[in-house]
C-alpha cells in the first residue's frame, strides 16, 4: 500500500463542491484494487490531518483555499502557544527556584505578559496563556507574580504599580525635553526678560515665598506694603503661560499629565524641571516674569480695590512654613498679613465657609529607603496666610472673568447634605463625620457658588507650574490684561474640563494609595504592635476605624471589639501589616 498524500488529494479536489466517501477517495489514492484496509487508511489520514478536509454526514469535503489559510494560521498560533508554554514555563520556573538559566529569545514577550497580568489580572490581554505558563512553572498565582518580577529585575521591591496601571511616565519624551530646553536657552540664566513684553517692574517690592522645605517649584509669592489709608497686598504668580504656549509639545504633555504628582518617594512634575524648578520658578534673587494681583485694604482690612498686572518681580526671601511661623510675632509685615488673613477667614465663615481643621499626613522616603512620618498642623499662622491669600486671588480671578464674560473653568460646591459641626470644631471624629456629608466639588464653565469656601464664584490660577487648570485660567486672565480675544472658547474648554476631572481623580487615588503603602511599610518595618484607634462608623460585619497617629483608615471585624460606638477611642493590636498585599489586620488590645 502506497503513501497517502493529503496535500496532493486536496490539490485535485479543492475546486469540487461535492463530498466524497472513503472508497471514492481511496480509488484516487491507490492504483491497486481498493479494500477495507485502503478506505480505513484514507479515513485515518484525513482525520489526522484535520486541515485540508472536513467530515460531514459521512462524506469528506475539501476546504476552500481561503478556509485552508485560516486553519493554517490557527494551527500556527496554537503551535506558537504550545512552544510558549514549554519555553516560558521552563525559564520562569528556573528563575522562581533561583536556578541559573538563560533568557529565551522571546523573553521580552513573557515579561510583558507577566507585567500585564500583575497590573490588570483577569483583564490582561494574554491572561489565559500566562496563567498556564505560571501553573506549569509552579509559580503561585497571584501572590508569586510580583516577587517573580522582582527576581527577574523588572521591578524593585517598592515598585509603584499605580503609576504603571495608569500609564504615568516619570520621564519626559525627548520631543518635550527638546522644546523645554529651547525655552530655557532662550531665556538664559535670568528669566526676567521675554519677547519684549511690556510689564510693570515690581522687583523693588519686598516679595517672599512661603513653602515646604522640599519645595523647588515656587509658583506663588507674597508682598505687603503700606499705602495711603491702608495696605497693598501683592499675590504674585509665576507666569508659566509666557513660556508654555498652547499646543506645543510641552503644553500637550502637561495636558496629558494634568498636574504634578507628589509622592513619598518621588515627584512626577507636570512641566520639565528646567522650567518648573528653574526659569518658571520664583527663586530667590532671580528676576522672574509674573502675573500679579495687587489688592488694597483700608485700615479696617476692608477690600477697597484690586487690579491684575503683567509684572517682573524678584523674590527677596524664600521662607519655610516653620520660619514664617516664628517671624509672625516679631516681624511687622508678616504680623500685619496674619491679622488681615484672620479677618478674611472670619468673613468667609460668615458667608457660609465650612472649615474642617484636619491635620495633614506627610510621608517622606529618602535615598536610603528610610521612612519618616509626621502629621502637620494646617492651621498655623503661615498656613492661614498662604491659604487665605490664594483663596482670595482665585475668587477675584473668578469674579473678573465672570464679569467680563471670558470663558473659564469654575470650581463649585453645593451646600452639605447636613452640618454636624460648629465653628472652630477640632474634634477629629466630628470632622471626619462631616466629610461624609460634603457635596462633591464640580468643574464647569458656569460660575456658581463654592459653599465649602464661602465664595460666590471660584476658579484656580495660583499654581500654573503644577496644575493644568491653573495654566488655562492664567492664559485667559492674560488675554483680558492684554485686551485680546480669549485663548479658549467654551467649546474648547468642555473637553479640557473632562480631562482635568479624570486626571485630578487619578492623582488623588494614586497619592492616597501610595501614601497608604508607605505607612503600612513603616508599620511592617518598625514592627509596631499597638496603636490608638478611633471608631468612625460600624458596618454590618466590621468597624471602620481611623488610626489618628498615621491618619490611616482600616477595618476590624465586629467580633474583635463588641460594644464599641462611633467616636470611641481605644487601643488596637496590629496583628499583621503587609504593604504589598495591602493588608492591615487589627484586633482589640
Amino acid at each position: 500500500m502506497g503513501r497517502i498524500s493529503v496535500e496532493e488529494l486536496w490539490d485535485l479536489l479543492h475546486q469540487e463542491e461535492e463530498g466524497f466517501n472513503c472508497h471514492d477517495l481511496a480509488e484516487i489514492c491507490f492504483s491497486e484494487e481498493v479494500t477495507s484496509d485502503h478506505t480505513s487508511a484514507v479515513f485515518r489520514a484525513l482525520l489526522t490531518d484535520s486541515i485540508h478536509f472536513k467530515l460531514k454526514s459521512g462524506l469528506f469535503y475539501a476546504n476552500s483555499p481561503e478556509k485552508l489559510k485560516q486553519i493554517l494560521i490557527q494551527h500556527e498560533r496554537q503551535a506558537q502557544k504550545e512552544k510558549e508554554l514549554a519555553e516560558g514555563s521552563y525559564w520562569l520556573g528556573a528563575v522562581w527556584k533561583g536556578e541559573p538559566v538563560t533568557e529565551p529569545e522571546n523573553g521580552e514577550r513573557y515579561l510583558r505578559m507577566l507585567t500585564d497580568f500583575c497590573l490588570f489580572g483577569t483583564e490582561a490581554s494574554d491572561y489565559q496563556q500566562i496563567k498556564k505558563i505560571l501553573a506549569m512553572a509552579q509559580v503561585p498565582v497571584p501572590q508569586g507574580i510580583f516577587p517573580l518580577l522582582v527576581k527577574l529585575g523588572v521591578w524593585n521591591e517598592d515598585e509603584n504599580l499605580y503609576l504603571h496601571r495608569f500609564g504615568i511616565q516619570e520621564d519626559f519624551p525627548a520631543e518635550v525635553l527638546d522644546c523645554a530646553n529651547k525655552i530655557a536657552e532662550d531665556l538664559g540664566s535670568d528669566g526676567g526678560e521675554w519677547r519684549g513684553d511690556t510689564r510693570e517692574d515690581l522687583s523693588s517690592l519686598s516679595i517672599f515665598t512661603i513653602d515646604g522645605p522640599m519645595t523647588r517649584d515656587y509658583d506663588d509669592a507674597i508682598s505687603i506694603r503700606p499705602v495711603e489709608s491702608g495696605v497693598e497686598v501683592g499675590i504674585h504668580i509665576a507666569d508659566a503661560a509666557a513660556f508654555v504656549s498652547p499646543d506645543t509639545p510641552v503644553d500637550l504633555e502637561a495636558l496629558e499629565r494634568i498636574n504634578s504628582l507628589y509622592l513619598p518617594d518621588t515627584k512626577v512634575p507636570m512641566l520639565p524641571t528646567m522650567l518648573s524648578e528653574d526659569v518658571c520658578s520664583l527663586r530667590q534673587g532671580k528676576k522672574r516674569l509674573a502675573t500679579s494681583l495687587l489688592v488694597r485694604f483700608d485700615e479696617n482690612d476692608q477690600l477697597q480695590d484690586y487690579r491684575f498686572a503683567l509684572s517682573r518681580i524678584r523674590v527677596q526671601r524664600q521662607l519655610t512654613y516653620s520660619e514664617a511661623n516664628e517671624l509672625v510675632t516679631v516681624e511687622e509685615e508678616l504680623g500685619r498679613l496674619y491679622r488681615l488673613c484672620t479677618r478674611l477667614r472670619r468673613r468667609r465663615i460668615k458667608q457660609g465657609a465650612l472649615l474642617l481643621p484636619l491635620p495633614e499626613l506627610r510621608v517622606w522616603v529618602n535615598s536610603n529607603n528610610e521612612i519618616k512620618i509626621a502629621t502637620l498642623d494646617r492651621e498655623t499662622p503661615a498656613q492661614l496666610v498662604v491659604s487665605e491669600l490664594m483663596i482670595l486671588a482665585n475668587g477675584l480671578a473668578a469674579e473678573t472673568l465672570a464679569a467680563k464674560s471670558v470663558p473659564a473653568i469654575y470650581r463649585s460646591q453645593r451646600k452639605p447634605q447636613e452640618i454636624v459641626i460648629g465653628e472652630g470644631t477640632d474634634d477629629l471624629y466630628l470632622n471626619y463625620l462631616q466629610r461624609r456629608y460634603l457635596s462633591r466639588a464640580e468643574l464647569s464653565i458656569d460660575p456658581k457658588p463654592h459653599s465649602g469656601l464661602g465664595m460666590a464664584a471660584y476658579t484656580n490660577w495660583t499654581s500654573p507650574i503644577r496644575r493644568y487648570m491653573d495654566l488655562v485660567i492664567l492664559r485667559q486672565l492674560k488675554s483680558v490684561l492684554r485686551g485680546k480675544p480669549p485663548v479658549y472658547t467654551p467649546e474648547v474648554l468642555d473637553p479640557i474640563i473632562s480631562r482635568i476631572t479624570i486626571g485630578q481623580s487619578r492623582t488623588l487615588q494614586i497619592k492616597k494609595e501610595w501614601t497608604r503603602y508607605w505607612v503600612l511599610k513603616y508599620l511592617e518595618r518598625q514592627q509596631i504592635k499597638f496603636v490608638d484607634a478611633l471608631v468612625l462608623n460600624q458596618g454590618r460585619r466590621t468597624y471602620n476605624l481611623l488610626i489618628p497617629e498615621y491618619l490611616l483608615e482600616a477595618s476590624m471585624p465586629l467580633e474583635e471589639g463588641r460594644g464599641l460606638n462611633p467616636g470611641d477611642h481605644f487601643r488596637v493590636e496590629v496583628v499583621k501589616a503587609d504593604a504589598r498585599e495591602e493588608v492591615l489586620k487589627l484586633r482589640m488590645a
